[in-house]
């Protein structure tokens, strides 16, 4: 799929950053809860984005960010936060609920949707006055994901068409930060405004300057490149007068591996290198410095609320930052923690854990203990001096007390499509086995060899090694026989090279492996539309529509094999279920022109003519310059001329 990104790139000026960094004192400390009634809220999060990638917190090691650094510098500085998950919709349920995923139940990227029977820290402020906007760079959380919830604006990016290789739909920094200016400026009253910025989320394609001063790192030229767009951000708010009436939260959702522990992005592990995130608290009257207290996503929820004089909502599981920066101790010691989209995504054993002052427990049939004082980086497993049922015992009970009514994995929708997880782990397998007793060979530690080998097929298969690529991923299927990602890849491999009876057998085998398992069969329908065998694909595309009515995709498939076989009546109710489930693809209605266009040559009802040139209006207002729906518009109004001579 070509990439296309739009970039909206503008230099700050030498004078706009030195204003920045000689920004004058602050003024004398305010009390908790007794700032200005005016005082702003604004959360900054980039999605993706290593503790250790700005530059004033490693002597710029790795890369230069001079605007963040300014604001480090008028900031209590959190040198050891945490996430509580290393994905995007779980860590944004954390920092918006403030709640942990055994309270609100959003354990995964696909299918895990924010309900609304939970209180979001945009309701909240909504609710004390304040003007509310999100401006989202990523499809992941578009409004379906439930995160629109209490903001008067949710700009997300449904429906552009800005889409990356690995199937996320992403818009820059330079355009997040262009719109959330905009909406400040047009501001009269409080408000509190969060910005989602993706750029250091993979694939790493800074623009330039970026690009080739990074040329051997692009994951931080895109961090440099963020950096240069919230200096434009940074230098408006100040000219207005209003960065001084605001109080700025800056973080990130996760980190990224990029290698360290054998992992090269994030969602597998939930070692320092994803889950240490940066954490900076800026405030009218703040006392700037480090604090080294342990802190983590669900505390930015009731900091806020102490430092606005609001009520903490009695479930909230955080606690105010103010107190830790003030040098005392956190009230609930153990920070909980998990990475459950192995578990989601291939049976792995489900990864849960905690940190307590400098001990990190990692739950595991492997189990792991680390002192994360002296062995940061988590080099020296010490579970064997440590008691391990005692440390179960601890975790259990902090869940126990973490857990709530959570939500459940619910794909219908869109969210089910999008599956923006970690490319390792590819598409969605199924539910976990239930009353699994796992052991070391469901230990994700043991298991990721095997994602690492089905990448490397991948790019053996691109460099036209298909041979080699197809034995690789055999061993992997032979290895773990209900890896459901595997049988797929080894069927688009074939698909392809052309070889259409080995990419049919490919699903074939996993649905024997994995009976009834929807991605499998969901494959096989498509393949078998694809392979013209329109008969078998309306059997199998039925029989998974039934069962998972989520996938658009499935259906808008269904409609094109029921129209190859002039099954017209059944063809339209495909498409139209489609539609109700996603009323924003544009190939579904460029589809129903084609379908009602041949109604219309059969019947030459002008009703399905009018509906025809509709459908593909549609089709156009959604994805311009279709060339399918162009062609269909123009026969069916050349159609309607026709009939008008008559």
């Amino acid at each position: 799929m070509n990439i296309r990104r739009h970039r909206h790139v503008r230099s700050i000026g030498l004078s706009a950053a030195l204003a920045l960094c000689l920004a004058a004192p602050p003024k004398p400390a305010a009390a908790a809860g007794r700032l200005p009634p005016d005082t702003n809220v604004l959360l900054i999060a980039i999605d993706t984005l290593r503790y250790d990638r700005i530059g004033i917190l490693t002597d710029d090691r790795h890369v230069k960010t001079p605007n963040i650094d300014a604001l480090a510098r008028r900031s209590q500085v959190f040198t050891r936060a945490f996430a509580h998950d290393p994905l995007t919709r779980p860590s944004f349920a954390n920092i918006m609920t403030g709640t942990t995923p055994p309270y609100h139940g959003i354990v995964d990227n696909p299918g895990f949707n924010l309900e609304r029977r939970f209180l979001t820290l945009a309701e909240h402020l909504k609710a004390a006055g304040y003007d509310t906007a999100a401006f989202i760079s990523a499809i992941i959380l578009d409004a379906r994901s439930g995160f629109d919830q209490g903001f008067d604006l949710y700009d997300d990016i449904s429906g552009e068409e800005i889409f990356l290789d690995s199937g996320t739909i992403e818009r820059d920094a330079g355009v997040i930060v262009d719109l959330a200016d905009e909406w400040i400026s047009a501001r009269t009253g409080k408000w509190f405004a969060w910005l989602h910025i993706f750029d250091p989320h993979d694939p790493y394609e800074p623009p330039e300057p970026y690009r080739t001063e990074y040329a051997g790192d692009l994951y931080s030229g895109e961090v440099a490149y963020v950096d240069a767009q919230l200096g434009r951000l940074f230098a408006s708010l100040e000219k207005s007068g209003t960065l001084d009436k605001t109080v700025v939260i800056f973080t990130s959702d996760h980190g990224e591996a990029l290698g360290d522990k054998s992992e090269w992005d994030h969602g597998f592990f939930a070692y320092n290198n994803v889950l240490h995130i940066p954490l900076f608290l800026a405030y009218p009257g703040v006392k700037p410095g480090p604090v080294g207290e342990n802190a983590c996503h669900v505390d930015i929820f009731p900091t806020v609320c102490d430092l606005l004089g609001l009520p903490v909502p009695a479930h909230i599981q955080g606690e105010s930052l103010l107190p830790l920066a003030a040098g005392r101790k956190r009230k609930q010691p153990k920070i909980f923690f998990e990475s459950m989209a192995p578990h989601h995504g291939m049976d792995a054993a489900p990864l849960e854990g905690f940190i307590e002052g400098n001990i990190k427990f990692i739950d595991l049939p492997l189990a792991e203990v680390y002192d994360i004082r002296h062995d940061y980086e988590e080099e020296y497993n010490r579970a064997a001096g440590y008691d391990l049922p005692g440390l179960r015992q601890s975790l259990s009970r902090l869940k126990s007390e973490l857990r709530g009514k959570p939500t459940r994995q619910d794909l219908r929708g869109k969210s089910a499509e999008i599956v923006p997880l970690l490319r390792s782990l590819g598409y969605i397998v199924g539910r976990p086995t239930k009353g699994k007793e796992y052991g070391v060979a469901d230990d994700p530690k043991t298991l990721y060899p095997l994602i690492l080998s089905l990448r490397q097929a991948i790019l053996e298969a691109q460099e036209g090694r298909l041979g080699s690529a197809a034995s690789r991923i055999r061993t992997v299927i032979q290895i773990r026989p209900i890896y459901v990602t595997a049988y797929t890849t080894l069927s688009k491999l074939y698909y392809g090279a052309g070889r259409m009876a080995e990419a049919i057998k490919a699903l074939q085998d996993g649905l024997a492996a994995v009976p009834d398992n929807v991605n499998l069969t969901g494959n096989l329908g498509i393949m078998r539309f694809l392979a013209k065998d329109y008969r078998n694909a309306v059997q199998v595309l039925r029989s998974v529509t039934s069962r998972a009515r989520f996938n658009p995709e499935y259906f808008n498939y269904l409609g094109m094999a029921h129209m190859n076989l002039t099954e017209f009546e059944p063809a339209e109710e495909a498409f139209n279920e489609a539609l109700r489930i996603d009323p924003t693809i544009g190939a579904v209605y460029n589809n129903l022109g084609y379908l009602n266009l041949a109604l219309y040559v059969n019947t030459k009802d002008d009703a399905r003519l009018a509906l025809a040139i509709e459908n593909f209006d549609k089709a156009l207002n959604i994805d311009p310059g279709l060339p399918s729906a162009l062609k269909g518009r123009e026969k069916a109004l050349g159609y309607g001329k026709k009939t008008a001579r008559r």
